[in-house]
């Protein structure tokens, strides 16, 4: 029996390498290099079954090859685990591209690298399997009689572009890592991936406890508020810090006037998280962002994180863009940021995009007095006094 792997719902700009697998553009009758007439055709037949929300075959998918293999070689079980877990590893690299507040900038989700592994005897005729809570059902259909239709929320992304470089350092952090840390990385990554569907159908609350448990694994904390705050302070560093004392946000359960901002966010969004997985879907805790602000943070801040650790291993090297979003998180965090500024610019206009902007210039000018003073052609005042 044949098999092929594919996300429908995932219009890739281009080709990537992650460990055993490549990721490659499908685009409807355009050949792809490498692919016979016949297995072309096979492909342009099966993929036809998933339509648009017009009803029309999508014209533009992502494949996923195993390498050694045949596009449509039949897979065994270790080798469809890889497929799903270098999958999960882009779609986050996906998800770690977003541009925020920016209506015509790359945006996706999670649901968009939905992927069907999907067995075939001939073109014409396919085997459909779904799950059940205790086991499966396999059924057979003719081509022909079958539609399947792109989730509402993976209809407006019309490209899907992977951060390439934090792929690859996350492919090498892979290989590298101990089977207990990659592990923790995993699960981390997964609840990351899972709380971001933009699915009309999962709650909040639930999207607010896998983010809670990312944050969770990722930093190797205790399943405590405390413990998770601290270890992400001492791994999220900006290169200057708000304490509360000089917050706009104010709360009088803030009992540290010296701690910093993000300390008290991380104690608050986890805190929350209990009253969530103890089955309670509205928490009476008081709090200083709402629950939207909260999930919009973490979506920021998650990425981030996961750059600042691969930096620490020596697997990443961060980038002025990386450097700036992680120096205007903070800055965000103090602002009414999901309003609009009250002088709005445009559609563009946000505070994240001022922040940013003010976050590189900061960056270009430091830079340039250090620059300055390396070649002799600045004096600071400590200079002239001495």
């Amino acid at each position: 029996m044949s098999m092929v792997s594919f996300m429908p719902w995932c219009r890739i700009e281009k080709t990537y390498d992650i460990g055993e697998i490549q990721i490659l553009t499908f685009q409807r009758h355009k050949p792809i290099e490498g692919i016979g007439n016949a297995m072309q055709c096979r492909l342009n037949t099966i993929l036809a079954t998933y339509k648009t929300i017009e009803g029309k075959p999508v014209d533009r998918a992502a494949l996923v090859w195993y390498g050694g293999k045949s596009l449509l070689d039949d897979l065994n079980d270790e080798e469809r685990e890889t497929i799903h877990e270098l999958v999960t590893l882009a779609c986050f690299c996906g998800l770690a591209q977003r541009e925020y507040f920016n209506p015509i900038g790359h945006y996706c989700n999670s649901e968009c690298f939905a992927l069907y592994i999907q067995k075939f005897d001939r073109a014409d005729f396919t085997a459909l399997t779904t799950r059940r809570r205790e086991g499966q059902t396999l059924s057979g259909w003719p081509i022909d009689d079958i539609a399947i239709t792109i989730p509402v929320n993976c209809h407006p992304v019309r490209e899907v572009t992977l951060d390439d470089v934090l792929l690859k350092a996350l492919a090498v952090h892979r290989t590298q890592s101990q089977n207990e840390e990659w592990a923790r990385w995993q699960n981390a990554i997964s609840c990351f991936n899972q709380a971001n569907t933009d699915g009309e159908n999962v709650r909040y609350q639930v999207e607010w406890v896998l983010l809670c448990s990312a944050f969770e694994h990722l930093l190797e904390a205790a399943s405590d508020y405390k413990d998770v705050a601290k270890k992400f302070v001492d791994a999220f560093t900006p290169s200057t810090h708000i304490p509360v004392k000089a917050a706009k946000r104010k709360a009088k359960t803030w009992t540290e006037p010296d701690a910093h901002l993000r300390h008290e966010w991380m104690k608050e969004f986890y805190r929350i998280r209990g009253d969530f997985a103890h089955g309670k879907l509205v928490s009476q805790q008081p709090t200083v962002w709402n629950p939207q602000e909260h999930l919009v943070l973490a979506a920021i801040a998650f990425p981030l994180l996961v750059r600042c650790l691969l930096t620490k291993s020596g697997h990443y090297v961060l980038t002025d863009d990386d450097a700036a979003q992680i120096n205007a998180f903070e800055r965000l965090m103090d602002e009414p940021f999901l309003e609009s500024p009250p002088d709005e610019r445009g559609s563009g206009d946000s505070y994240w995009s001022r922040l940013l902007s003010e976050a590189r210039w900061d960056a270009a000018h430091d830079k340039a007095i250090k620059d300055l003073e390396a070649k002799g052609w600045f004096q600071t005042e400590s200079d002239h006094g001495s």
